[in-house]
């Protein structure tokens, strides 16, 4: 299925969470799990400040920065995400960092330039996240010449955007769909915007289920890399510092071996991240209605369906239980190592705002993936028996997300 999604937005300069919340998202397209990293480095944050060569940015703090500056000057700052399906993106041997890459410098004008940005203008930075089922690349661009009051771009413009790199990306595809629908394309000189609609129609009608769930992925994507509040991050801070001086000096830190005291403390974190940070609560919730709309496919028992989506709760619970701890043993890491000391003082509301965009990246991709084990499962349950149904979701309750 050769289906390029696009989207984009921005956030107003005269808010007052705008800088910080666009410092934010660099961190977060940079350095969240699964992004494909730059080859000298712990990130993978590549782009142009300047014309010339694409780099492999240093430091991505250092780009950061400077997207905090230009925010708080009035400069938007334009996010946009490009994506595919994951056969599409093995179709056009898009495979490492690399070639994601060339793909962007490829394109990046055709942004720009729908932007109203000019070449010599364009500025911009990007990162590839190599999720399996909807791999894609994070683009943050901006012109560096115009401050904006009251900025506003027209649906148009990413609509236009998108139809612009489909044609550039599967001309042939289109025009060979073009042959099968037996239109006349002999004098074609260009492939028009009608056929392009009609081609990516065409293909998600095929599919709805798998593209209307991409594009929330996407639009949630956009969204994060958000800025937590300080006390709350000072708070998760002090408990994870205190939750390491109870946890062993020898041993394996897994939470099933964890002395009891350890344990209800790891618990209180995890309900303090539940109760303290609402986009933590926002995927729990996700995650766990995904799976109770799964189980009620195959029973409607509601006493059972209750001890299902308690037991929902628990996983979830479990799953971040497991990003605390990996934040521990972050700590643990770093107190032995050279200087270690020194970057835990520095970096503390850093490590704890790791460990929250970690938590909310696993729990909104189980999530996902449980929305894609409900739409597969759809229809099957419909054709079943209720004895079958229960003995099918039996057999495959347990082939979730693992942790």
């Amino acid at each position: 299925m050769s289906i390029l999604f696009y989207k984009q937005r921005h956030r107003n300069p005269n808010f007052k969470d705008t800088a910080g919340a666009n410092y934010a998202h660099i961190r977060y397209i940079a350095t969240r799990p699964r992004v494909m990293k730059n080859e000298a480095g712990s990130h993978g944050l590549f782009g142009k400040l300047e014309p010339g060569t694409l780099t492999e940015f240093e430091d991505w703090k250092e780009v950061a920065k400077k997207v905090y500056a230009n925010s708080k000057k009035g400069i938007v700052m334009y996010r946009s995400v490009v994506s595919f399906t994951e056969e599409t993106a093995k179709e056009l041997l898009l495979k490492d960092q690399k070639s994601w890459q060339r793909y962007v410098e490829n394109h990046i004008m055709t942004i720009a330039e729908k932007n109203g940005i000019k070449r010599e203008h364009l500025q911009w930075a990007a990162s590839v996240h190599g999720e399996k089922s909807h791999p894609h690349v994070h683009i943050v661009f901006w012109d560096n010449t115009v401050c904006a009051k009251n900025p506003f771009t027209s649906p148009k413009i990413p609509d236009a955007i998108r139809k612009q790199m489909i044609k550039d990306t599967f001309s042939e595809k289109i025009l060979a769909f073009a042959k099968q629908k037996d239109e006349a394309i002999k004098n074609m000189r260009q492939i028009t915007n009608e056929l392009v609609a009609e081609f990516e129609n065409d293909l998600r009608c095929r599919n709805p289920g798998r593209y209307k769930m991409a594009g929330k992925v996407l639009e949630d994507e956009l969204e994060m890399g958000i800025s937590f509040d300080t006390k709350v991050l000072e708070q998760l801070t002090d408990k994870l510092f205190a939750l390491r001086d109870l946890i062993p000096e020898q041993g394996r830190i897994a939470y099933q071996l964890l002395p009891q005291d350890c344990k209800e403390m790891t618990d209180q974190l995890v309900e303090f991240l539940l109760s303290e940070v609402p986009e933590i609560r926002k995927c729990f919730d996700c995650y766990v209605d995904a799976k109770y709309k799964l189980s009620e496919l195959y029973a409607t028992d509601n006493k059972w369906l209750k001890s299902q989506k308690e037991k929902y709760g628990k996983e979830a619970k479990k799953i971040l239980a497991n990003r605390i701890l990996s934040g521990v043993k972050t700590i643990c890491r770093l107190e032995k190592e050279e200087n270690g000391a020194a970057y835990l003082a520095k970096h503390r509301d850093y490590l704890a705002s790791r460990i929250i965009m970690e938590a909310m990246d696993m729990l909104a991709q189980a999530a996902s993936e449980q929305e894609e084990a409900f739409n597969r499962q759809q229809n099957i349950a419909g054709e079943l028996s209720k004895e079958a149904k229960k003995e099918l979701f039996i057999k495959n309750q347990d082939k979730g997300y693992e942790h």
